[in-house]
């Protein structure tokens, strides 16, 4: 890393820091990232947040992620006043988005403006998501799973698959021993 792109991130860091966000030993955040409330954003031992990543939780919302984990450039989470928690060696790709508070079309409500769905979303440790993926309100994503570029996710991922799809699907199991 070049000399002027440390203090750029020192910097960043330092700024995100004393905004409130909590960051654990060697965890970085790019200073284009966007945050609405720092002091609602947790972030483990070496995790990372790249450039122009959104995280938008209100006052109420939680976003937490563990060790070792990322997410790539231009990742957009609307978190509202829900939570986000990403287990330990999680790698996010581009282009992801994660919603937990959106327009749906079930409810009493005449317009789907007037109904809106709200859940927290829950990943697990060891989870890879490919670039482009949309993960819906009330998801949860076991352990040790891998999901395919461009899929959309809503529901109870099981730990070991592989899943893809627009929705996702489970594809296989992760074989272990491969």
């Amino acid at each position: 890393m070049r000399i002027s792109k440390k203090i750029r991130q020192k910097w960043a860091n330092m700024r995100f820091k004393s905004k409130g966000v909590a960051m654990g030993e060697g965890s970085r955040i790019d200073g284009t990232v966007d945050i609405s409330i720092p002091k609602n954003v947790a972030l483990g031992k070496n995790s990372i947040l790249y450039k122009q990543t959104c995280i938008y939780p209100s006052g109420q919302g939680r976003f937490s992620m563990g060790s070792h984990s990322h997410i790539a450039p231009f990742g957009y989470l609307l978190i509202d006043k829900n939570a986000i928690t990403i287990g330990d060696h999680v790698a996010i790709g581009p282009y992801c988005s994660m919603i937990c508070h959106s327009n749906a079309i079930e409810g009493e409500a005449q317009y789907f403006a007037d109904n809106y769905l709200d859940a927290d979303i829950v990943i697990g440790s060891n989870v890879f998501i490919g670039a482009q993926c949309t993960i819906l309100p009330g998801t949860i994503i076991g352990d040790n799973v891998v999901i395919a570029a461009n899929s959309v996710v809503r529901g109870n991922l099981q730990p070991n698959f592989v899943y893809g799809g627009s929705p996702v699907k489970k594809i296989k199991p992760i074989d272990a021993e491969a």
